[in-house]
């Protein structure tokens, strides 16, 4: 039987990963303008194409398009913050408690959570990349969810996926140097392995509350507003 073909990215597909890429780097920090002119010139690809791009970007919520303004780096307001994290501390739980329940962990699944887990704090350490940060603690979080086979809450936490991403860099921009979560996700690999899935929940929770509070904190102090 003739096997299927992997048809090749197209050259917008392209450019929008070249661009959020550079967004989860922090080398396009909310707020800033995003230039198709400098855009085009940078990636050697058209107006069009990069306009086109941005679009795309605008769906998936990582960019803000205004008319006659132009385009730029989606920023997070402390009220969506509060509204992700808190949301997410309901959701995740509930998933990592529903997967347990059902031994829906692998073998390979908590070999790759701790490796993760390492992975974060070893970047963390270094001060960065942010890309690097952003990807494996959104990769941890999603592997943790996704052995609850929850379609509804599947969907939900997929919908949340750029928010949850901005969420992410917000917390590395916003964290002082030095700051370490705790619990660490290595302490809840460890409580997933160990099967204890109260304790997994309940480390999780605690997890994501802190870091959006203090994400929030910090917001709040930088922005000198409300939480609006």
């Amino acid at each position: 039987m003739v096997q299927g073909i992997e048809r090749p990215p197209t050259l917008t597909s392209v450019v929008v990963d070249a661009i959020r890429n550079g967004i989860f780097r922090g080398e396009m920090l909310p707020g800033e303008a995003l230039r198709e002119v400098a855009l085009s010139d940078s990636l050697q690809v058209s107006r069009g194409t990069v306009r086109e791009a941005l679009h795309r970007l605008q769906d998936d919520g990582l960019v803000r398009i205004f008319p006659h303004k132009g385009a730029f780096v989606q920023g997070m307001k402390p009220c969506t913050a509060g509204e992700v994290y808190t949301l997410r501390a309901l959701l995740e739980p509930y998933a990592v408690r529903l997967a347990m329940e059902r031994d829906g962990y692998t073998r390979k699944d908590l070999d790759r959570l701790e490796k993760l887990g390492r992975r974060i704090g070893e970047l963390e350490g270094k001060g960065g990349p942010y890309l690097e940060i952003v990807k494996a603690d959104v990769e941890l979080h999603r592997l943790i969810c996704l052995r609850s086979r929850h379609r509804l809450l599947l969907k939900t936490m997929k919908s949340l996926q750029s928010m949850n991403q901005l969420f992410v860099l917000n917390s590395r921009l916003y964290q002082l140097e030095g700051y370490r979560d705790d619990p660490s996700h290595l302490e809840i690999a460890a409580a997933i392995r160990e099967g204890a899935p109260e304790t997994a929940a309940n480390l999780l929770r605690l997890h994501i509350l802190q870091s959006g509070e203090v994400l929030l904190s910090r917001m709040l102090v930088e922005d000198g507003g409300a939480p609006e």
